[in-house]
C-alpha cells in the first residue's frame, strides 16, 4: 500500500505538468509607441493591430493620442524592441504656413533591427505637423505598383494640435 501513494503522487504531478504545458498562453498586450515633444511624452496603443499573418485584427478607435506643439516643432518617435525588430515606417501629415493641408507621406522606413527612434518634422520651418503615425509591417506581402509590399500589421497615431 505504501508504494502506491508515491506512485500516485508522481502520476498526479506528471498530469498537472502536462496540463500546464498544453494550456494556451494569453496573448501579449500589443506594444505601445512613445511620441514626445518639448511639452511632454505620451504613449499610444495601436488603433489597428493584427497577428503576424494579418488574419486576426483588432481596432481601437480611441487609441489615437493628442499632443500640442507649435509650428516647426519636431515629434520624437520611439518604438519598443518588438516593433524595432520588424520593418516599420513613419508617416506624417502637415499643414503649410499658407494653410494648405498636405496628404500623408511616408518620411522614413526602417528594416528589422536598424533603428528604434525617429524625429519627425514638417518640411518647412513654420509648417504644422498634424498627424504622426508609425506603421509596422506584418508577415504578408501583396503585389504593389513597384513590386511586393508588406501589409501593415499595426498602426499607432498621434494627432498634433497647434500650441
Amino acid at each position: 500500500m505504501r508504494s502506491l501513494v508515491p506512485l500516485a503522487a508522481v502520476v498526479l504531478g506528471v498530469v498537472l505538468a502536462v496540463a500546464g504545458c498544453s494550456s494556451p498562453e494569453a496573448p501579449a498586450a500589443p506594444p505601445k509607441i512613445d511620441f514626445t515633444v518639448a511639452a511632454g511624452k505620451v504613449s499610444a496603443k495601436p488603433f489597428l493591430y493584427c497577428d503576424i499573418d494579418i488574419k486576426d485584427c483588432k481596432r481601437d478607435t480611441a487609441a489615437q493620442v493628442k499632443l500640442k506643439a507649435a509650428p516647426g516643432t519636431t515629434v520624437e518617435v520611439r518604438v519598443p524592441k518588438e516593433v524595432a525588430d520588424t520593418p516599420w515606417s513613419v508617416v506624417i501629415q502637415y499643414r503649410t504656413a499658407a494653410g494648405v493641408d498636405k496628404q500623408p507621406e511616408t518620411v522614413a522606413a526602417f528594416g528589422p533591427g536598424k533603428q528604434d527612434s525617429f524625429t519627425a518634422k514638417a518640411p518647412g520651418a513654420t509648417d504644422q505637423l498634424r498627424i504622426v503615425e508609425v506603421k509596422q509591417a506584418g508577415g504578408k506581402l501583396v503585389q504593389g505598383e513597384s513590386g511586393p509590399e508588406p501589409v501593415t500589421r499595426g498602426v499607432w497615431s498621434a494627432q498634433v494640435e497647434p500650441a
